[in-house]
């Protein structure tokens, strides 16, 4: 017993402190913003007396994401690699089923969730985080033995079924994220083989002719195509206001809206115009409009300054490890942090095409949330490693 409470004081003392307070400042932010920005949608919604309905939702999902954070952080990253693989393989087998069930029972593309009660579980966010875990772990110790060469496709089999899943689901945007994560994951690998290097040129290839086909789709595929289905015609993306009345155009434009009602320090707390369903469910993927409207442009730069921040000292984390599984999978949490921030914002100002991606901390969701929190206790962890490791040396 004795030597347990010495294990969990030496983590509380090893912790990453800029990492561990900037987490929390992120997430009690984010729910009272949620707060503001869900009151008028949550009243529409459920009733004049349930304006708090979003808020108390989010409370709990910070809540469980910091218990979930305590066992992640007392838990040794020696037994990754196992358990990223078993968490990996069933939260695929939840996903294949998912997609079994929705194509047999349902007329229309469905959500890739589980409802529990009036909660959504989706396993597209989980697996993001298992799979980092598991990439890291499987290349982290794959490199160093010549016999498992051989093995170097498995875990890129595993994401890319995964991510087709998800894509099929209609989950545009995680499918995305979770490509272009995995690929980047990989690319930055030691190569030992020729099959490996093939495989990088072409995962290049594959993210160059994503970008290009994201930023001129629209100008090369005829406009019936365009039109014949939502999902073409996201690639519509370009001057969202001359479109105000296609579901192409209207929510971005009147995010523009928002943000230039709020100019430089924005029309004051809880003073949205634009969250009084102009913008619908504006406390998910739209919350960023919302917030600058409000709170003025130098806030929401300061926002985004404060993510740069916080992915710095996770790649400061990645650097000083020496073991080469714990570094790829800080790497891969601070690029799939910043994936999320990047896909978000680039859909909501116009910049790539909208598709539906939560802002980190800021947009509500549950298991996004509670993800996004346990992913960065993995990165304590690992800085509780390195830490103790270091002092070994010392």
């Amino acid at each position: 017993m004795k030597k347990n409470n010495q294990v969990k004081l030496t983590s509380i003392r090893y912790l990453n402190k800029p990492i561990l307070i900037m987490t929390l400042i992120f997430a009690v932010l984010g729910a009272f913003l949620i707060l503001d920005a869900s009151s008028i949608s949550a009243v529409r919604t459920y009733g004049f007396d349930t304006p708090y309905y979003y808020f108390i939702r989010q409370i709990l999902f910070i809540c469980a994401g910091l218990f979930g954070s305590i066992l992640v952080i007392n838990y040794p990253t020696k037994y990754y690699k196992g358990t990223g693989f078993v968490l990996s393989v069933v939260s695929l087998v939840i996903l294949f089923f998912l997609f079994i069930k929705n194509s047999l029972f349902s007329s229309s593309v469905s959500e890739v969730a589980i409802n529990i009660g009036s909660f959504k579980f989706q396993p597209a966010e989980f697996i993001k985080v298992f799979l980092i875990m598991y990439m890291g772990a499987f290349y982290g110790s794959w490199v160093n033995k010549d016999n498992n060469n051989n093995r170097w496709w498995i875990p890129l089999l595993i994401s890319g079924i995964s991510a087709i899943l998800i894509f099929l689901g209609g989950d545009y945007g995680s499918a995305a994220i979770m490509l272009t994560l995995y690929a980047l994951i990989f690319i930055s690998v030691p190569t030992k083989t020729k099959g490996m290097r093939i495989c990088k040129i072409a995962l290049c290839g594959g993210i160059f002719l994503a970008v290009f086909g994201l930023k001129f789709g629209y100008k090369i595929l005829p406009q019936s195509v365009l039109e014949s289905s939502y999902r073409f015609n996201r690639l519509i993306y370009t001057n969202p206001c001359d479109r105000y009345e296609e579901n192409s155009g209207y929510q971005v434009c009147n995010g523009y809206i928002a943000i230039d009602n709020g100019g430089l320090t924005g029309v004051g707390p809880g003073k949205s115009v634009q969250k009084y369903m102009y913008l619908p469910a504006s406390h998910t993927d739209f919350i960023f409009p919302i917030v600058v409207e409000e709170l003025g442009v130098i806030v929401g730069i300061i926002l985004i300054l404060a993510y740069m921040i916080l992915i710095f000292f996770i790649f400061r984390v990645a650097t000083s490890t020496k073991n080469l599984q714990n570094s790829i999978i800080c790497y891969g949490i601070a690029i799939y942090f910043m994936l999320h921030i990047f896909v978000n914002l680039g859909g909501v100002l116009g910049i790539i095409p909208l598709t539906g991606v939560p802002l980190p901390f800021l947009s509500y969701g549950g298991s996004f949330c509670i993800t996004v929190i346990c992913s960065f206790a993995i990165v304590q962890r690992i800085n509780i490693e390195n830490e103790i490791e270091r002092h070994k040396n010392a």
